[in-house]
Protein backbone atom coordinates (compact mmCIF):
# COMPACT_ATOMS: atom_id res chain seq x y z
CA UNK A 1 0.00 0.00 0.00
CA UNK A 2 1.51 3.26 -0.84
CA UNK A 3 1.02 6.56 1.31
CA UNK A 4 -0.66 9.54 -0.62
CA UNK A 5 -0.80 12.98 0.41
CA UNK A 6 -3.02 15.78 -1.20
CA UNK A 7 -0.32 18.92 -2.31
CA UNK A 8 -0.66 21.60 -4.67
CA UNK A 9 2.35 23.42 -7.10
CA UNK A 10 3.36 27.00 -5.97
CA UNK A 11 5.14 28.54 -8.60
CA UNK A 12 6.87 32.07 -7.30
CA UNK A 13 8.16 33.22 -10.96
CA UNK A 14 8.70 31.21 -13.83
CA UNK A 15 11.01 32.25 -16.89
CA UNK A 16 12.15 35.71 -16.86
CA UNK A 17 11.82 39.10 -18.28
CA UNK A 18 8.36 39.87 -19.73
CA UNK A 19 7.53 36.16 -19.57
CA UNK A 20 7.65 36.11 -15.84
CA UNK A 21 4.58 34.14 -14.69
CA UNK A 22 4.74 36.18 -11.33
CA UNK A 23 6.34 39.53 -11.58
CA UNK A 24 5.15 40.90 -7.98
CA UNK A 25 6.59 38.60 -5.13
CA UNK A 26 4.86 39.85 -1.69
CA UNK A 27 5.99 37.51 1.24
CA UNK A 28 2.44 38.75 2.92
CA UNK A 29 0.21 37.41 -0.06
CA UNK A 30 2.84 34.02 -0.07
CA UNK A 31 1.96 33.74 3.36
CA UNK A 32 -1.78 34.22 2.67
CA UNK A 33 -2.56 32.36 -0.54
CA UNK A 34 -0.18 28.95 1.54
CA UNK A 35 -2.77 29.11 4.09
CA UNK A 36 -5.59 28.75 1.45
CA UNK A 37 -3.45 25.81 -0.07
CA UNK A 38 -3.36 24.23 3.50
CA UNK A 39 -6.72 25.67 5.55
CA UNK A 40 -8.85 25.93 2.38
CA UNK A 41 -7.35 23.04 0.24
CA UNK A 42 -6.79 20.69 2.68
CA UNK A 43 -3.67 20.12 1.21
CA UNK A 44 -0.43 18.76 3.41
CA UNK A 45 2.05 19.11 0.33
CA UNK A 46 3.40 21.64 -1.76
CA UNK A 47 5.97 21.63 -4.15
CA UNK A 48 7.53 25.35 -4.60
CA UNK A 49 8.57 26.21 -8.31
CA UNK A 50 10.84 28.93 -9.65
CA UNK A 51 13.48 30.72 -10.97
CA UNK A 52 14.28 32.84 -8.34
CA UNK A 53 16.23 31.65 -5.31
CA UNK A 54 15.38 34.03 -2.89
CA UNK A 55 11.87 33.69 -3.89
CA UNK A 56 12.16 29.93 -3.26
CA UNK A 57 12.91 30.21 0.17
CA UNK A 58 10.41 32.45 1.41
CA UNK A 59 7.65 30.37 0.15
CA UNK A 60 9.10 27.29 1.47
CA UNK A 61 9.91 29.21 4.60
CA UNK A 62 6.32 30.25 4.80
CA UNK A 63 5.04 26.92 3.74
CA UNK A 64 7.06 25.02 6.15
CA UNK A 65 5.94 27.30 9.38
CA UNK A 66 2.50 26.31 8.30
CA UNK A 67 3.04 23.53 8.53
CA UNK A 68 2.79 22.29 4.99
CA UNK A 69 5.35 19.08 3.85
CA UNK A 70 7.54 21.09 1.15
CA UNK A 71 8.99 20.05 -2.20
CA UNK A 72 11.99 22.47 -3.08
CA UNK A 73 12.03 22.85 -6.96
CA UNK A 74 14.06 25.16 -8.22
CA UNK A 75 13.14 25.95 -12.46
CA UNK A 76 16.15 27.58 -14.18
CA UNK A 77 13.84 28.18 -16.96
CA UNK A 78 16.36 30.62 -18.53
CA UNK A 79 20.26 29.82 -17.74
CA UNK A 80 22.93 29.08 -19.93
CA UNK A 81 24.32 25.36 -19.48
CA UNK A 82 27.22 26.87 -17.95
CA UNK A 83 25.30 28.68 -15.54
CA UNK A 84 23.04 25.76 -14.13
CA UNK A 85 25.58 23.73 -12.77
CA UNK A 86 26.59 26.63 -9.84
CA UNK A 87 22.37 27.41 -9.83
CA UNK A 88 21.50 23.94 -8.65
CA UNK A 89 24.94 23.57 -5.81
CA UNK A 90 23.12 26.79 -4.62
CA UNK A 91 20.00 25.88 -4.73
CA UNK A 92 21.02 22.84 -2.92
CA UNK A 93 22.15 24.51 -0.17
CA UNK A 94 19.23 26.69 0.31
CA UNK A 95 17.05 23.81 0.22
CA UNK A 96 19.47 21.70 2.97
CA UNK A 97 19.65 25.36 5.25
CA UNK A 98 15.78 24.89 5.29
CA UNK A 99 15.46 21.18 5.86
CA UNK A 100 17.77 21.35 8.75
CA UNK A 101 15.86 24.86 10.46
CA UNK A 102 12.43 23.22 9.76
CA UNK A 103 14.16 19.58 11.77
CA UNK A 104 15.06 21.98 14.54
CA UNK A 105 12.25 23.58 15.26
CA UNK A 106 9.69 20.85 14.80
CA UNK A 107 12.12 17.99 15.78
CA UNK A 108 11.05 16.35 12.35
CA UNK A 109 12.73 13.61 9.70
CA UNK A 110 13.67 14.38 6.24
CA UNK A 111 15.41 14.30 3.44
CA UNK A 112 17.47 16.37 0.80
CA UNK A 113 14.53 17.53 -1.63
CA UNK A 114 11.16 17.68 0.51
CA UNK A 115 10.65 17.95 4.62
CA UNK A 116 7.64 17.83 6.68
CA UNK A 117 6.21 19.07 9.94
CA UNK A 118 3.90 17.20 11.93
CA UNK A 119 0.45 18.53 12.40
Amino acid sequence: MSTRTLGITYDTGTFGGERLTRRHFDPAQVRRELAVIAEELHCRAVRITGGDPERLDVAAQAASEIGLEVWYSPFPADLPPARLLPYFADCARRAETLRAEALRRDGASGCSRRWRRPT
